[in-house]
């Protein structure tokens, strides 16, 4: 029996979005056009990285207009994060985080002069601080402080003690860098909140007045110039405040519209609504990567086991389980990353003249970021924990060639791994999450949802088990805090045996957010033949993940000791449904159409990674 091959248009287009071609084609040419040679050092590092950050720069749209794009921003975030990911760390927090900030928090960048002029172009390279180094939950408690001078109408930047130091990517002192600095504002003696300040930091020459920064601090998982900055009364000039609709008046007295310090903490860190909206789309790309490059070496490499002599790697069934589980799952994470653009696009812009409306304070119980956005800090929690489990995974089933270096899996890996933390805790993001869940169902209970009444290999089957399983946990949280609460307890007493069954409730929350994107993507594909492909691709994502999650399924009673063992044969069955078409799949998920810049995707693996390696003469 023959199969019709589906048109890869509509898959493109789902994977990577409409009409940004061009763009795309102009920075994949940009990214991987060297005209220098490879870093030798951290210093010769930096500056190759400031370079291409200035390239960049040239290729791309008005940097005012880019921060207001979600489309063409996670566009810019998927290309770096592929072929380069330290570049992508520089190039977030340059754009996203820096100029976004910028672009967010004043009505017109240009204010800035000079200063604009120069992060616009990338002659400077921008950084973003809020981290400080000394308690956990920092964000909540910043102690960088900006005290308004009413003589000169400056401010006057101080970090208190050690334990204020910024933490961020300016190891570098000899660059010109510029920042956005997140710091507690303070008018009158009285405190006003967390504001972003913009501040020159160093130039050709090294820091500037009033700031100081340390020796470098390696991150191996992302190798970036780290350091640690502080400031000695660094003066700013009042338009260097990134005020919103907040001002001080001639008689010194000090106006905020948001009216409380946790409102405008909200607000300040909304800039990290764009962080989380474009991330979710480049460590997906990261994720297709991972995939692709895996199932083209397993399909080339023989394997000499007796079992069958001279088979390829991909011949094994536990190896389609593992690779195209990876594959699926990259999928469902390509659709997450579209509904978290979505989701950014939607709530913007706001009204002239009008603040977005700040949520509830009581968001901010272990970090700032549910209040922030529920929805898309815990899709770039799910997002980079997904891709941190492909790559690891594809890592293993490539041996050997999965941790060097040229093959690139060890980089995403790294990155993912490192965004647990960065960009928002993602532990903390999920018990936020659940904690805000448990506490709305107390005020409205969700009641029970039906399992599904569809088989597992029906793409429909995991999304119905994904809200079944959160309503069992939001469920059960909800009962343990009725109870724990009658008993007279609060605070850390209420919370704290409780923490466990949080956290897993706001993982389950993301489990069935990228569900249902994943669901809501096939539901509006249109090629029948493109639909036979991706329904076993869906049902596959949905069987790996409950897999995982076996043991809280049956504990939970979703699942019985029978379904869980059936599983295997399950995947089974998809992956032979999904083998005819991976050369199609492998062609539409590759970031490289036709092949890859790195040798584990070669047709010749062997030739490819000695002829991308410099080999020593031999001694006279």
């Amino acid at each position: 029996m023959t199969t019709c091959a589906p048109t890869p248009g509509e898959l493109a287009d789902l994977i990577n979005g409409t009409g940004q071609d061009e763009l795309r084609s102009r920075l994949m040419s940009t990214l991987t056009t060297e005209d220098e040679p490879a870093a030798a050092g951290p210093t010769d590092r930096a500056h190759r990285l400031h370079r291409r950050l200035r390239r960049l720069a040239e290729t791309l749209p008005p940097a005012a207009e880019l921060c207001r794009d979600p489309q063409r921003l996670a566009l810019l975030s998927e290309c770096v994060a592929v072929v380069d990911p330290p570049l992508y760390m520089a190039t977030l927090s340059h754009y996203v985080l820096c100029l976004g900030s910028v672009v967010e928090l004043t009505d017109d960048p240009a204010r800035l002069g000079r200063r604009w002029d120069a992060l616009a172009s990338a002659r400077s390279k921008g950084v973003f601080m809020v981290t400080e180094i000394g308690d956990a939950s920092s964000h909540l408690g910043i102690r960088t402080t900006a005290v308004f001078d009413p003589h000169t109408r400056e401010f006057v930047l101080r970090t208190p003690d050690a334990g204020a130091a910024k933490f961020s990517g300016v190891g570098n002192p000899r660059l010109p860098q510029t920042a956005v600095v997140c710091a507690r504002l303070r008018v009158g003696g009285a405190d006003r909140g967390v504001f972003s300040f913009v501040v020159d930091l160093t130039d050709e020459r090294g820091p500037l007045p009033g700031v100081e920064i340390s020796d470098r601090i390696e991150v191996p998982a992302l190798p970036l110039d780290y350091a640690l900055v502080r400031f000695a009364g660094v003066r700013l000039a009042y338009d260097q405040w990134l005020r919103d609709r907040a001002y001080v008046d001639g008689e010194g007295r000090f106006h905020d519209p948001l009216g409380t310090p946790d409102a405008r903490l909200q607000r300040t860190l909304c800039v990290g609504r764009g962080l989380w909206a474009t991330l979710p789309s480049a460590v997906a790309a990261m994720a297709r990567e991972c995939s692709v490059q895996a199932l083209r070496f397993s399909a080339r490499r023989r394997a000499h086991g007796r079992l069958a002599p001279g088979a390829t790697v991909l011949a094994y069934r536990n190896q389609h389980h593992a690779l195209l589980g990876c594959l699926a799952r990259s999928f469902a994470l390509t659709c997450a990353g579209r509904t978290a653009r979505e989701i950014w696009a939607r709530s913007r812009p706001a009204p002239a003249g009008r603040l977005p409306a700040a949520r509830s304070a009581d968001g901010m119980t272990f970090a700032p970021w549910t209040a922030v956005d529920r929805p898309l800090a815990v899709l770039k929690a799910v997002a980079v924990a997904g891709t941190a489990r492909v790559a690891a995974e594809c890592q293993h089933r490539c041996g050997l060639a999965g941790f060097l270096g040229p093959n690139a899996l060890t980089g995403y890996h790294g990155f993912a791994h490192a965004f647990d933390s960065a960009g928002g805790d993602s532990r903390l993001i999920v018990l936020d999450a659940g904690r805000a869940l448990a506490e709305e169902a107390a005020r409205a209970p969700v009641g029970t949802v039906p399992p599904p009444d569809v088989p597992p290999d029906h793409p429909a089957w995991w999304p119905a088990l994904a809200r079944a399983q959160e309503a069992r946990l939001t469920d059960e949280l909800r009962r343990a805090l009725e109870h724990r609460t009658q008993a007279g307890l609060t605070g850390l007493e209420l919370w704290n045996p409780l923490l466990d069954t949080t956290r897993e409730l706001g993982e389950a929350y993301g489990g069935r957010l990228v569900a249902e994107s994943l669901a809501g993507a096939l539901a509006a594909v249109q090629d029948p033949e493109l639909l036979a492909v991706l329904r076993p691709l869906a049902a596959l994502y949905g069987v790996v993940e409950a897999r995982r999650h076996s043991g809280r399924l049956l504990s939970g009673g979703l699942l019985d000791a029978s379904a869980v063992r059936a599983l295997p044969g399950v995947l089974d069955g998809l992956c032979d449904r999904l083998l005819p078409h991976l050369p199609f799949l492998e062609e539409a998920m590759a970031t490289h159409p036709g092949g890859a810049p790195v040798p584990l995707g070669a047709d010749d693996y062997a030739a490819a990674l000695t002829d991308s390696l410099n080999w020593l003469p031999e001694r006279p």
